[in-house]
C-alpha cells in the first residue's frame, strides 16, 4: 500500500528514512558485491569497475583515464593548500559532473528546495534548505520546442533523439497544472517554479572529513524531500491514493558528499512507505583508482537519467496533464468570474474620495470605514474570498501564509530591535549628559576652591598710585651725664 495521500496535494517529505548501515562491508557477504537497489529498485550501478570498463570502446576509456587524473590532480592541490569549501565545490563540479553540467537536457544548480514542517502543535509551516547542487530535468518554453534540439558538431552521426525538447516539459503547461487547485502538483524543489524538474541527484559538500555527519544529515533530509516529490508524481491524479502503474513505485534519488577529498555516493528508494538510504560507494579521490571509480558512478548515473529518469517523469505527467485539461476550463471561468466581481476594488469611487476628503458634505463621517456596507455586501465579499480560495491550490495558501507570518515576524523584529537600539541610544545619551553634568560641577568646584585659596595668600598690591604712609619720627632723648652738677650749690639748711 502506498503511503497516505489525499487532494488537495501539498508536498510532505517521507516522515522517516532508514539508512542501510554497515552496507559496504556486508555486501560481499550477503548479496555477491550487490547492494539492496540492485532488489528493490530499478537501476543500481555497477560497482564492479574493471568489468564495466571493458564494455567501453578505448577512446571512452582514455576519456575516462584523462577525468580521473584530472579529479586526482585537484583533490590533491586542494587537500595541500587546505582549500575552502568552496574550492571543492568548484572542482566537483568541473572535474567529477562536468559532463551533467553540459548536457541541454539537465539542469544542475545550487537552489533551494522547500518543505513542508509541521510542530507538536500541529502547526503548518513552509521551510527550505539550500544543498550545494541540484540535479534535475529542464523545462522548455516555446521557442525551444519549435526550434528542437540543435547539434554543434559538424557531420555528427550520433542519434539526437532523447535529446529534443518534449511538450510534456513545456513551461507553460507545468505552470497551469501546478496552479490548478484540481491538480496542484509541484514539479520543482522551490514551490510553483518551473526551472529543475523533478530531481534525479543531490550533492553536499564539506571541507573536512569532521563534518561528514552533518552532510550526511542534510542529504538524507533532502532525499526524503525529492522522494516524496516522485512519490506525488507516480499518483492516479483521479485517485492520489493509488499509483498510476504497478511499476510506477519504483523511483530513485541518487546523492552525493563530498568532505575534502573523501567522497560517498547514495542511493535512495522507496522501501515499504519509507525512505530507504543506502551508502553503495565511497573512497579518497586523492587516489587514481577511487578517482576513476567515481567518474565511472557519475557517468552511469548521468545514463541512468537519459535513459529511465527522464522518460519516466515525462510518461507520467501524461495523466497529470489529461485531468488538468478537463478541470481548467471550469477554472477559468472562475477566475473570469471573480475578477469581474471583484474589479471595482481597484478602481477609486468618486464619491467616497470626496467623502474621505471632505467629512462635512454630509456623507459617511464614521469612523469604520465598512459603517455604510449592509450584510448582503459583507456576505457577497465572503463568498468573493470563498471564490477566490477555491481557485487557489492548497500549496499556494499554505506558502503564502508562511510568507506573511514570516514577514509580519521579520517586521516585528526590526520593531522590536528598533526600539532596543533607540532606548539604547537614548541611555548612552543620558549617560554622557549625566558625564558633562558631573565634569562641568566638577571644574565649578575647583574653580571655586582654587579662588578661595587665593584669596586668602595673595599679598600683591592692588593696581595704581601706592598709598601714602605717615609716621612720625622720634629723636632720642640722651641720659644726663654723671659729674659734677652746674650751677650754685644748694644753701645748707
Amino acid at each position: 500500500m502506498p503511503r497516505e495521500r489525499a487532494m488537495p496535494l501539498v508536498p510532505e517529505p517521507f516522515s522517516s528514512s532508514i539508512i542501510s548501515m554497515g552496507s559496504l562491508s556486508m555486501r560481499n557477504l550477503f548479496l555477491g558485491n550487490k547492494g539492496m537497489p540492485n532488489l528493490w529498485a530499478e537501476f543500481c550501478p555497477n560497482l564492479n569497475i574493471p568489468q564495466y570498463r571493458e564494455t567501453l570502446s578505448k577512446e571512452k576509456q582514455e576519456e575516462l583515464d584523462k577525468r580521473a587524473s584530472k579529479l586526482k590532480k585537484r583533490a590533491i592541490s586542494n587537500h595541500y593548500y587546505s582549500s575552502s569549501e568552496f574550492s571543492w565545490e568548484v572542482s566537483a563540479w568541473n572535474d567529477a559532473f562536468g559532463l551533467l553540467y553540459d548536457d541541454e537536457r539537465f539542469r544542475i544548480d545550487k537552489r533551494p528546495y522547500e518543505f513542508l514542517d509541521v510542530d507538536k502543535a500541529g502547526k503548518k509551516t513552509v521551510k527550505k534548505r539550500i544543498p550545494d547542487a541540484t540535479f534535475g530535468l529542464r523545462s522548455y518554453d516555446d521557442f525551444f520546442l519549435k526550434r528542437g534540439y540543435i547539434c554543434d558538431t559538424p557531420d555528427c552521426k550520433e542519434d539526437h533523439t532523447t535529446m529534443q525538447p518534449d511538450k510534456r516539459l513545456l513551461d507553460g503547461d507545468l505552470q497551469s497544472m501546478m496552479h490548478d487547485p484540481q491538480c496542484g502538483l509541484i514539479v520543482d524543489g522551490v514551490w510553483g517554479k518551473t526551472e529543475l524538474l523533478f530531481p534525479f541527484a543531490v550533492y553536499e559538500a564539506k571541507k573536512r572529513a569532521i563534518n561528514s555527519t552533518q552532510a550526511e544529515d542534510q542529504i538524507h533530509h533532502a532525499c526524503r524531500t525529492y522522494l516524496a516529490m516522485l512519490d506525488d508524481l507516480v499518483r492516479n491524479p483521479d485517485n492520489v491514493a493509488e499509483y498510476q502503474t504497478e511499476e510506477s513505485s519504483k523511483y530513485q534519488l541518487f546523492a552525493f558528499t563530498s568532505c575534502g577529498s573523501y567522497w560517498q555516493v547514495f542511493v535512495s528508494w522507496n522501501m515499504r512507505n519509507d525512505c530507504m538510504v543506502e551508502t553503495i560507494w565511497e573512497g579518497d579521490v586523492k587516489e587514481w583508482g577511487r578517482a576513476f571509480d567515481l567518474i565511472c558512478i557519475v557517468d552511469q548515473i548521468q545514463d541512468f537519467a537519459v535513459h529511465h529518469h527522464r522518460p519516466f517523469v515525462m510518461k507520467h505527467l501524461e495523466a497529470w496533464h489529461t485531468r488538468h485539461q478537463k478541470t481548467k476550463n471550469p477554472a477559468k471561468g472562475v477566475i473570469q468570474q471573480t475578477n469581474a466581481t471583484t474589479a471595482y476594488m481597484d478602481v477609486p469611487d468618486e464619491d467616497s474620495v470626496k467623502v474621505d476628503s471632505n467629512p462635512l458634505d454630509g456623507g459617511n463621517t464614521s469612523l469604520d470605514p465598512h459603517a455604510d456596507l449592509d450584510t448582503k455586501d459583507s456576505v457577497l465579499i465572503d463568498e468573493e474570498l470563498a471564490y477566490l480560495n477555491s481557485i487557489t491550490p492548497a500549496w499556494f495558501l499554505l506558502k503564502s501564509a508562511t510568507e506573511f507570518i514570516r514577514r509580519d515576524t521579520s517586521n516585528e523584529t526590526r520593531r522590536r530591535n528598533r526600539s532596543l537600539r533607540e532606548a539604547a541610544r537614548a541611555s548612552e545619551v543620558a549617560k554622557e549628559a549625566e558625564k558633562e553634568a558631573a565634569k562641568e560641577a566638577a571644574k565649578e568646584a575647583a574653580k571655586e576652591i582654587v579662588n578661595e585659596a587665593a584669596k586668602e595668600t595673595d599679598t600683591t598690591p592692588a593696581r595704581g598710585r601706592p598709598p601714602k604712609t605717615t609716621y612720625k619720627i622720634t629723636k632720642a632723648k640722651k641720659s644726663p651725664k654723671q659729674g659734677r652738677p652746674r650751677g650754685r650749690p644748694p644753701k645748707p639748711m
